[in-house]
């Protein structure tokens, strides 16, 4: 594959995870994978018409077009993705046949009307877990270039910081930075975070510049991307292999998790989104694979589908 046509396919992938919240990342990625060489992408010849053409697509599981009266047509590709299963317990692996929309047709009238595609995605897109906890300590946090509050739901997200230790607040006496994610105290082996941290007791303070206004959410989102990414010392887990592309790949991950999370990309458009559009590929140390990866743990964090982290034996 020649540069440019992976540059595409990245583009496609990228796309396509965020088109698709409904599917976990991991899900995404791989219809996308199974998707790109029928979609015909070296004909697409900019980012927009690329988008275009992800966001024209349907696919849902088989057993949802039977029970709505469709089956696929003779030659229809189906798209095997695993069935997502709770981490931890030892099970077998299942797979799930999907199809697109225009690989099946209707051979009786159901019973009922086929949901409308984008309605139900828009659902997944909005939906917050069922162990998201509002934190009162972020109604108050304001942008202040646009002199407005967070919306509530933002809010909530943000109460979901203190289950990996992290604290986010304004900081107004640095010059030069739009934020600064470091570790602000070492966990004992075994400890978990709670709900009433501040920036005194925090494993992570998150000090984010009032300068960058309404982009405040995707600044918080690189910052947690960082610590995920290895770029920040990792607390809870064991460290993750080293990477060389900071800026770019911690960006990119929260490029992916915010459309996923119903929550404006950044106004401000970065280099690495100037190359990305641009179809430009990125240097051999960028890891795709991390980006994912992160992607996903920034998504599952925010919208509320973790519990606590335990501190890593080894980070202290």
């Amino acid at each position: 594959m020649d540069l440019k046509q992976r540059a595409r396919t990245e583009q496609f992938t990228v796309e396509l995870v965020r088109a698709m919240p409904h599917l976990t990342v991991s899900q995404a990625v791989s219809a996308a994978m199974q998707l790109s060489e029928s979609m015909e992408l070296p004909r697409f010849e900019d980012f927009g018409s690329l988008v275009t053409l992800v966001n024209g697509l349907q696919l849902r599981p088989a057993f949802e077009w039977e029970l709505f009266g469709y089956e696929p047509v003779d030659d229809a590709l189906p798209i095997r993705l695993e069935v997502p299963h709770e981490p931890g317990r030892n099970q077998r692996i299942h797979f799930e046949d999907h199809y697109l929309s225009t690989h099946t047709r209707r051979v009786h009238p159901p019973g009922v009307h086929l949901p409308d595609y984008r309605d139900s995605v828009g659902g997944w897109r909005k939906r917050l877990g069922y162990v998201t906890r509002p934190s009162l300590e972020y109604t108050a946090f304001t942008s202040a270039a646009a002199n407005r509050k967070i919306p509530m739901r933002r809010v909530e997200m943000l109460g979901n910081l203190w289950k990996i230790g992290a604290v986010a607040t304004w900081e107004n006496d640095r010059d030069g930075e739009t934020s600064w994610c470091h570790v602000g105290r070492h966990p004992l082996p075994g400890e978990s975070p709670h709900p009433e941290m501040t920036e005194h007791d925090a494993w992570y303070h998150l000090r984010i510049h009032p300068e960058i206004g309404r982009d405040v959410i995707v600044e918080i989102a690189r910052c947690l991307a960082e610590i995920h990414l290895g770029y920040v010392e990792k607390l809870w887990d064991a460290p993750p292999p080293e990477g060389a592309q900071r800026g770019p790949e911690s960006e990119a991950a929260a490029y992916i998790a915010l459309e996923r999370l119903w929550i404006p990309q950044r106004s401000r458009r970065t280099d690495w989104y100037r190359r990305y559009t641009a179809g430009e590929p990125m240097p051999v140390e960028f890891r795709w694979n991390a980006v994912f990866r992160v992607a996903e743990q920034i998504e599952d964090l925010l919208r509320g589908d973790t519990a606590p982290v335990t501190a890593y034996a080894g980070g202290s």
